[in-house]
């Protein structure tokens, strides 16, 4: 027992010792370093369409009259820029052609983007136009445009359930079958002018 305390005496000297020396110790000398890193513009899919909307204007039963008929899911557009140089970007969708089956055609049916956002799962930034209508000539209209400085890594436009239309005139002639169309997605690696 003699022994024990002896030791447990010794201990508590010897630590009040070091902690007496660790508080004296001065600086000898101190060196600042660096760090860095780089990065470099990837060879392929730095500035691409990661994928694009699909609408599915659902199925309904003919009708005389004038109809709109609304997206029945969520979509979306996704757009990836990776490139390093905050340059910027547009989108531009086409229909290329009108809603057909065989060799009939939806006569003066036409799709409006009405109010598609931009998703808060988003690490880029752009401007969401709304209410585009699209032409049946094939001819482009933008939807998404990125600012210089705005579009870097991904931004996801998204189309909720009736955020796209189809206006459909009464007075056209339907067949009880299911039409369709594409569309064409365009993404340019400059910001548009609209």
């Amino acid at each position: 027992m003699k022994t024990n305390k002896i030791l447990a005496g010794l201990a508590t000297i010897a630590i009040v010792f070091s902690s007496s020396t660790l508080a004296n110790a001065e600086e000898v000398a101190s060196q600042g370093s660096k760090s860095n890193v780089g990065f470099t513009s990837p060879t392929e899919g730095a500035l691409t369409l990661v994928n694009v909307a699909d609408f599915d204007f659902g199925s309904h039963p003919i009708s005389a009259q004038n109809e709109v008929y609304k997206s029945q899911t969520d979509t979306v557009t996704t757009i990836q820029d990776i490139r390093g140089t905050e340059s910027g970007w547009t989108v531009q969708v086409a229909q290329n052609g009108q809603f057909k089956v065989d060799t009939d055609e939806l006569t003066n049916a036409q799709i409006t983007l009405k109010t598609p956002t931009i998703s808060s799962d988003s690490t880029g930034s752009a401007t969401v136009k709304t209410d585009v209508v699209l032409n049946t000539d094939g001819s482009s209209a933008t939807i998404l445009d990125a600012a210089n400085g705005l579009g870097n890594g991904v931004t996801i436009e998204r189309f909720a359930k009736d955020a796209a239309t189809l206006d459909v005139p009464g007075k056209t002639v339907k067949v009880a079958k299911q039409y369709e169309t594409t569309l064409t997605w365009t993404l340019l690696d400059q910001p548009g002018n609209n």
